[in-house]
């Protein structure tokens, strides 16, 4: 097999390793050596002078790009989807479904399974987050009042069934009649739980915590707001230090200052970055369907048309990264753990990807410093 060499600003979970190359082989990271001498046995060389090499980006949190959406259940859109990822530095993600009846998330589930082990020079699926529908209508947001319904643990069991290890994540409102339940037998199957679209109180929450839900989705948005008299999923997240917290950083969900308050609140370990990107991403402002009603675009910022509630966001998580740097000046290799090391974690494939060590399979991500992408490699292979 061929030996390649990416050089460049390698990004660890620890450090930057400047001025270095990334050695590849049997498309997994074989090493790392500071030098970009011609003499090293490499047959294939990139030079990336002057950028960063980070862990290819992975998003736990993304309905759709182009147009596109995992709820449609179209195979040919979900490949648009991963191929349009690969110019974000996006090399794995988790198909996000909204709200919808059965028959329409068990087809999307289908068409998810049919396509996950294809790679095909595009990002992988690296498996299904299912928002809903087991929400709080008074926190839904986005998703239709008409396809909220209290958890059902057979619904549930056939979605699972469909493909044993497919859905690697389900948010729900713990607060609901038979939540609690159906946290503890999905976090037994492996299943990451996340609160979120909840009215939950405190108490609650931490009961959740104890089943197993050990994420909150979409800090401060789908969620009641901080009462210094009635401590909720809000005080909750920020407050409770165990709990991983995702982050919707478009700095239109969330005010810079308020996502300082986070960044105070929560360590290292437990933020990520999402983007939470619906269907207009990457296409121009106009009029989209959203979990079967109508969504409007204006200069980039996504609302549903009957409530002007936000709907998901159009900033891409290299987008959402650069936010974050330019804000916050976070270290990149705080960046690298926000954007792909803890979203592995949390679905249990830290061992494959998340970072840039050895054995780990070798996607990488090219950034220069304001977070464009100028290349993407996965398995080894320049795939953009």
């Amino acid at each position: 097999m061929s030996r390649i060499g990416i050089f460049g600003n390698i990004v660890t979970p620890q450090l930057v390793v400047e001025n270095s190359m990334l050695l590849i082989k049997d498309k997994r990271i074989a090493g790392i050596i500071q030098s970009n001498e011609p003499e090293l046995k490499i047959d294939i060389r990139y030079d990336y002078s002057g950028k960063y090499l980070y862990p290819g980006l992975i998003d736990l949190h993304l309905h759709g790009v182009l147009g596109q959406d995992t709820t449609d259940g179209d195979k040919n859109g979900l490949q648009k989807m991963a191929k349009y990822l690969t110019t974000c530095g996006v090399t794995g993600f988790l198909a996000t479904t909204v709200s919808e009846s059965y028959l329409r998330l068990r087809k999307a589930i289908e068409t998810v399974s049919k396509l996950d082990k294809i790679h095909n020079s595009c990002s992988k699926i690296l498996g299904i987050h299912l928002e809903g529908p087991y929400l709080s209508e008074g926190r839904k947001g986005a998703h239709n009042a008409k396809n909220l319904r209290v958890p059902d643990l057979s619904e549930m069991k056939e979605f699972l069934e469909i493909d044993p290890g497919l859905i690697k994540r389900i948010t729900l409102a713990p607060e609901l009649p038979g939540s609690l339940e159906l946290i503890e037998y999905l976090s037994k199957q492996g299943v990451c739980v996340s609160l979120g679209h909840s009215q939950a109180d405190q108490e609650t929450c931490y009961l959740a915590y104890r089943k197993g839900a050990h994420l909150v989705t979409h800090l401060f948005n789908g969620m009641d707001p901080l009462n210094h008299r009635k401590p909720n999923l809000l005080s909750f997240a920020l407050g409770f230090d165990e709990i991983t917290v995702e982050l919707i950083a478009d700095m239109i969900h969330i005010h810079p200052d308020i996502i300082k308050i986070a960044l105070k609140c929560k360590d290292e370990d437990h933020f990520i970055a999402v983007s939470d990107a619906v269907r207009p991403t990457g296409f121009k402002d106009g009029e989209y369907e959203f979990g079967g009603e109508l969504m409007v675009v204006e200069k980039g910022i996504a609302r549903m048309k009957s409530t002007m509630s936000l709907a998901g966001s159009t900033s891409p998580l290299n987008r959402c990264l650069a936010n974050l740097r330019a804000h916050f000046q976070i270290s990149h290799p705080r960046l690298a753990k926000i954007g792909s090391l803890i979203p592995a974690q949390l679905i249990k494939m830290e061992h494959q990807i998340g970072s840039l060590e050895i054995n780990k399979n070798a996607d990488i991500a090219i950034f220069d410093d304001q977070f464009n992408c100028h290349a993407t490699f996965i398995n080894g292979e320049q795939v953009f």
